[in-house]
């Protein structure tokens, strides 16, 4: 074993320690751990860089060195940036028709008269921004119909980086006409009789087809 990996291995063994006896997941300041492990700064800070890249810690610039994997939270801008619209609606794709399957499954007569009372309030909806809502406010029941706390946070954490990716392209296809309303509250229609039925595939099927209708309209063919 050469010195660098000697220091890997007192670093990783420290972390290990840390990580079962302390509640904070922070690391001390650099010269604090070059005085605890015995190496210079620009040792400390090469060992440093193996670890992050094993995925043991992760760097937050003005805060610090943290054990465990990079937590990432739904609302960080350096994550949305590295979100295109095609990841966005491809997650779309793999998700939704899920949650419409386990709403079939799991959704009780009160999610039922929910998403019933949303569509009929969006079809009679006349400014955009209220019918906009209604929308979100329609697949966010949907999510919550599958009674299954996990899936409605993945789902929250969705729909924040939808507001942030394609809110703007939204309003400018939906806004000016009312027609594409019109057909999305048809393919609503569907999904719900599916829901309603407690028929999973249907349900699943009915968002799958809704949502490269809605990608359609937005993009056209992509």
């Amino acid at each position: 074993m050469n010195l660098i990996d000697d220091d890997v291995s007192r670093l990783r063994a420290y972390i290990e320690t840390r990580a079962s006896n302390e509640d904070d997941l922070r690391l001390p300041p650099e010269p604090r751990l070059c005085e605890a492990l015995g190496i210079s700064r620009g040792r400390l800070r090469t060992v440093l860089k193996r670890l992050e890249s094993e995925g043991l810690i992760w760097r937050h610039v003005g805060k610090g060195t943290f054990i465990g994997p990079r937590q990432i939270r739904a609302d960080d801008a350096s994550l949305s940036a590295a979100i295109s619209i095609d990841d966005l609606l491809d997650a779309r794709l793999v998700l939704e028709p899920q949650l419409a399957a386990q709403a079939a499954i799991h959704a009780t007569p009160a999610d039922i008269a929910a998403l019933e009372q949303c569509l009929a309030e969006m079809q009679t909806a006349k400014p955009f921004i209220h019918w906009k809502r209604l929308d979100e406010r329609l697949h966010n029941t949907i999510a919550e119909a599958t009674h299954n706390a996990l899936l409605l946070m993945l789902y929250g954490t969705m729909r924040t980086q939808m507001r942030v990716n394609l809110d703007s392209r939204i309003e400018a296809v939906y806004s000016p006409m009312t027609e594409p309303r019109q057909d999305t509250d048809d393919e609503h229609r569907k999904l719900i009789d599916a829901i309603r039925a407690h028929n999973p595939d249907h349900a699943e099927q009915a968002m799958r087809e809704h949502l490269r209708s809605v990608r359609v309209r937005l993009f056209g063919q992509r």
